[in-house]
């Protein structure tokens, strides 16, 4: 075994490190705490799955495990009064103890002839319908994730992409700029690297996964807490860092390589912290991705316990972001060759969470956050900059005040409030510099006259042909050219209160609303939002939720309108969700959902007719003008990681459909991400190796010494995962050619949106491999993307010359990853 151990270290290229044979047993610790009021537990009992090992909680809500054997558990904790819960896939090493941190969801009322066991899936408190929680096993093992937590998201029902080259997520029909992101109760605008201003995805995800304990998923209908967005909410808690020791962990994977270290900071804190650098530009040529983008990560965080029922967190997360694309022909260059593109993204803040009763707590953060985003456009000839052609910088800063308390005076109420005040400040400063209108004509020839054709000549001789010759006969207009410097300072405050009421162990009853002032526009909005639950039987229940959800205008609204943005308001969903959920095994969880969305007062671009041509245009000016609809039926089988395989099975048929502001009365067209049928099926196996005695020969041999880097080499614990995505052809509105003007027009067409791409298949395979020494561990995966090389449309791209060509998606696209713990 340390023949093969060696040759890892030094595949790896770090010096000094080596994997010790024969790991002995490692530590797992924790704490259980009441889902509902956040007390620590005392006396509840944990043990693991399958062995007699086990603990019961001190005074503070703490068990430890000692001498446990390196490998995986599934381990439970159950207490009287409360639902069982038990989490999978938890992993023993031998060089630092493992954290499992549980919350336990109390029993409503006694003597009940109904009781459900939660078993593997661990409900969200306040919300009925549409929520997912996941923890880091999970995001670990999952064949598309990549490591990359907004990737994960697109294997829920309705929650689409628009290409594989961004983890944008799109849920139930809205827009990518429509989903908050709350890191330990503080809001993170853009948790992305390579931002784009109204949306909440990019390349790749900021957030490092080794930092993350466990992820809520809202995918609609979320509780009044949560404010400012129509169409989900991830709530993601961070870690703390270990207490028992300094430790050092070196990693490689999606989002960069770089190192997280953690430990203890005197008897009552502890830090985390990460820095990483991008790794795409090593493997730039087979990404699909022609030029390089270049970033750094920065994370940290620090925790100190004030007493045993008070304690701080302060968080830090950083980007520094840069990529030159030159002479790149993709979709991702927007209809540009050449673009300088720089950015940073920081968010700091302080988090207070005070135990201050035995039925309730207090958690309050004061968060700053900091965007820059600066774009150079420019023309080239010959590679070689001619002339520019638009410039911009534009900054978003927030400070924002949240306050919430929870208070449960009798076992089956609970009521709960909160605040959230927020000063914006949003700055443009953007330079579009002149340029001509010109008419040209064409010449079979050099030495032929230039004169004008009509549209059946040019497609017919000249469409294609190289030895055309293009000429300028007339200038029709001139573009001189527009500069802005627009500063827009904004003041925001909202204040939310919740009833959660059990009249018996059969009927769950949520009542909330949110009410939110808008200083800017002098706007003041009611949100109600209702969530109603009741248990048919021990495994049945049948779900409802309803709402309206607000949403403020984006900065660059404001900023582009100036003092004109005073007259938009903001947006609303109305939402309605039903369903069904059935657990019919402890580990297997069946749903399935039906939804409605109705959008209104959506900001979009002016439109009006031209007098003279009577085509259709815009003004350049944003009105509350639009409105659409999104509707829904889902269905979602989850079995959680036990037995040592797991699986998902999710299907979505939707339509989502805008109003044609062109035409009278109300005529509907298919929005963007208007897939319509969205299927997803993931599955994996754990292969325990180090169970068998053949594995434990084999380890001494030279043949495991010089093979053990290979994807398919067996290790201590292989896992094998797989994931088929199907989705429907995404719509688009084709382009008309002016080969007069050389350029191509959308506003001409009749109807928008009335072709669309071809149909999206991608299936991919995870190889995971782990190896545990006594004082090292090794955790390397595989991730195969689109294993067949299947063409998977991504948009057209359109070239002056009325030529047009397909780009498509990621092709087989093998990435991997390693982490090395010690």
């Amino acid at each position: 075994m340390r023949k093969r151990q060696k040759f890892l270290a030094l595949v790896i290229m770090i010096n000094g490190i080596q994997l010790i044979a024969s790991p002995s047993a490692g530590v797992i610790k924790g704490s259980i705490v009441d889902r509902d009021t956040q007390q620590p537990l005392i006396g509840a009992n944990i043990i693991l799955d399958g062995t007699t090992m086990g603990a019961a909680t001190d005074i503070e809500g703490h068990f430890e495990i000692r001498n446990v054997p390196v490998g995986s558990y599934s381990i439970r904790a159950h207490m009287i009064g409360y639902r069982e819960q038990a989490r999978a896939n938890i992993h023993s090493v031998a060089n630092r103890p493992t954290m499992v941190n549980l919350a336990l969801e109390p029993t409503v009322l006694e003597g009940q002839d109904i009781v459900v066991t939660a078993g593997y899936f661990e409900r969200v408190k306040d919300a009925t319908v549409s929520v997912r929680t996941v923890d880091i096993e999970e995001i670990q093992s999952d064949p598309v994730g990549a490591y990359d937590i907004l990737s994960m998201m697109q294997s829920l029902p309705s929650v689409v992409s628009g290409a594989d080259q961004s983890n944008e997520i799109i849920v139930r029909g809205g827009a990518p700029g429509e989903n908050l992101f709350v890191m330990d109760h503080l809001d993170i605008p853009y948790p992305v690297h390579y931002p784009s201003q109204g949306a909440g995805g990019g390349p790749v995800t900021m957030v490092n996964t080794e930092f993350i304990e466990r992820i809520d998923f809202f995918a609609g209908s979320f509780p009044a807490r949560y404010g400012d967005k129509l169409s989900s909410v991830m709530d993601v808690t961070v870690r703390e860092g270990h207490r028992s020791g300094h430790e050092v962990s070196l990693g490689l994977n999606m989002a960069g390589f770089g190192g997280i270290f953690e430990g203890p900071m005197g008897d009552n804190a502890s830090y985390i912290g990460s820095i990483q650098r991008s790794f795409l530009d090593f493997i730039i040529g087979q990404s699909g991705l022609m030029s390089v983008p270049q970033y750094w990560t920065f994370q940290g965080k620090l925790t100190y316990d004030l007493n045993p029922r008070e304690k701080m967190y302060v968080n830090y997360l950083g980007g520094i972001d840069a990529i030159d694309i030159e002479g790149d022909d993709s979709p991702q260059a927007r209809g540009v060759e050449y673009v300088n593109w720089r950015s940073q993204q920081h968010t700091i803040g302080l988090t207070y969470k005070n135990l201050y009763s035995d039925a309730g707590y207090i958690i309050g953060s004061l968060g700053y956050n900091r965007v820059g985003m600066e774009v150079d456009v420019y023309n080239a000839i010959g590679g070689e900059r001619d002339s520019d052609f638009f410039l911009a910088y534009d900054l978003e800063e927030e400070l924002i005040h949240k306050l919430d308390i929870v208070y449960k005076p009798k076992k089956n109420l609970e009521l709960s409030g909160g605040i959230k005040a927020k000063w914006s400040r949003a700055t443009n400063d953007a330079e579009f510099f002149g340029a001509e209108l010109i008419y040209w004509g064409y010449a079979p020839d050099s030495s032929s006259p230039a004169l004008p054709i009509s549209a059946e000549i040019f497609n017919a001789e000249y469409l294609g042909n190289e030895n055309a010759v293009i000429r300028p006969l007339d200038t029709l207009d001139i573009n001189e050219g527009e500069k802005s410097d627009e500063l827009v300072d904004l003041g925001s405050f909202g204040i939310h209160s919740q009833l959660r009421w059990h009249p018996t162990a059969l009927w769950e009853i949520t009542l909330g609303g949110r009410l939110e002032y808008q200083g800017f526009i002098k706007e003041i909005k009611f949100s109600p939002r209702l969530n109603i639950s009741r248990l048919i039987t021990e495994q049945v229940k049948l779900n409802m939720a309803a709402g309206r959800y607000f949403q403020p205008p984006f900065y660059y609204h404001y900023v582009r309108e100036g003092e004109d943005a005073r007259d938009l308001d903001f947006y609303y969903a109305n939402q309605v969700t039903a369903g069904m959920e059935w657990l019919a095994r402890e580990d297997l969880r069946i749903t399935m959902e039906a939804y409605t969305k109705e959008f209104h007062d959506m900001v979009v671009m002016e439109m009006v007719k031209n007098p003279v041509s009577g085509a259709d245009s815009t003004t350049g000016n944003y009105v509350n003008a639009g409105a659409g609809r999104s509707r829904g039926l889902e269905f979602f089988i989850q079995k959680k990681f036990s037995n040592n395989w797991y699986s998902t099975f999710s299907y979505a048929y939707s339509v989502s459909e805008g109003v044609d502001l062109r035409k009278e009365g109300t005529v509907y067209y298919p929005w963007d991400y208007d897939y319509r049928n969205v299927l997803n099926l993931i599955g994996g196996v754990k292969i325990r190796y180090m169970d068998k005695d053949w594995y434990q020969r084999y380890n001494e041999t030279w043949i495991a010494g010089v093979t053990s880097w290979l994807p398919v080499a067996p290790s201590d614990e292989y896992e094998i995962a797989v994931r088929l995505r199907y989705s429907g052809g995404r719509p688009y509105t084709p382009k008309h050619y002016n080969h007069n003007l050389r350029q191509w027009y959308t506003f001409d067409s009749d109807d928008w949106n009335s072709e669309r791409h071809g149909d999206y298949i991608r299936f991919d395979i995870m190889l995971l491999q782990r190896h545990y020494g006594e004082k090292v561990n090794l955790v390397s995966f595989w991730d195969f993307m689109n294993v067949f090389n299947r063409d998977n449309p991504w948009d057209w791209m359109y070239f002056d010359d009325g030529t047009k060509e397909m780009a498509w998606q990621f092709k087989t696209f093998p990435i991997g990853g390693v982490t090395i713990e010690f």
